[in-house]
């Protein structure tokens, strides 16, 4: 009856629903089961709707195959993410707010380390080839051979030089004992250049990391 919804219809209707909400998720895993379940049903609409619809399903094929192996690549990460020995330490810090896709990512462009008291992160003056998070210990800020600060677990050494690809504005040593996760600066900006979901949490875990900086050298300069 004209007006009236058919159950050929249905399908049709719940596919679209779906394949909208999709749109909206930002979790990239559940995008892409969303679109997968909405596309699915697509299908059947298009088949119980008669007619000849064999590209539309054809093309349906096709985005479900898409989403189906980024799906499986997503599931492979998490996995190899609870392979990752004290990868728990760094969700519990600066990278809380990151899916389990993309700390898999960045984990794998960087490498935990044991710093010595004396061991140089950064010298004034020269090139960064490494992006430090300190884990815990503790390190000097040296500007011209003054000490202008002190960091402690959960900040990042060479994070300007990552930003501006300039060289280091401060020599930064270790003073003692720490735990680091350590990313080769090359590789992260590898990542960051050709996955945007990353590129965004990265820039704005470092822009927190500044910005803490930056609050407590005013607090100093205001003592």
């Amino acid at each position: 009856m004209d007006g009236l919804l058919t159950w050929a219809e249905v399908p049709g209707h719940i596919s679209y629903v779906l394949i909208a909400i999709s749109y909206w998720l930002t979790n990239i895993y559940w995008l892409r089961v969303t679109a997968v379940i909405g596309l699915s049903l697509e299908i059947v609409y298009f088949r119980l709707s008669g007619g000849d619809l064999g590209a539309g399903i054809a093309w349906d094929v096709v985005f479900i195959l898409i989403n189906l192996y980024q799906i499986y690549w997503l599931v492979a990460e998490r996995r190899k993410l609870k392979t990752l020995k004290h990868a728990h330490l760094l969700r519990q810090g600066v990278f809380a707010g990151f899916d389990d896709a993309q700390l898999a990512r960045v984990v794998r462009a960087g490498t935990w380390r044991d710093l010595e008291p004396g061991t140089v992160l950064t010298e004034q003056g020269k090139a960064v080839p490494e992006l430090v998070l300190l884990c815990d210990g503790q390190a000097v800020v040296d500007v011209h051979g003054s000490a202008v600060a002190h960091l402690r677990g959960g900040a990042f050494v060479g994070e300007m030089a990552f930003v501006s690809g300039n060289p280091a504005s401060a020599t930064v040593v270790v003073e003692q004992p720490t735990r680091a996760f350590v990313f080769d600066m090359t590789r992260l900006r590898k990542l960051v250049d050709g996955d945007d979901l990353v590129a965004v949490a990265i820039h704005r875990v470092i822009g927190r990391d500044l910005a803490a900086k930056l609050r407590k050298q005013d607090e100093a300069e205001a003592a």
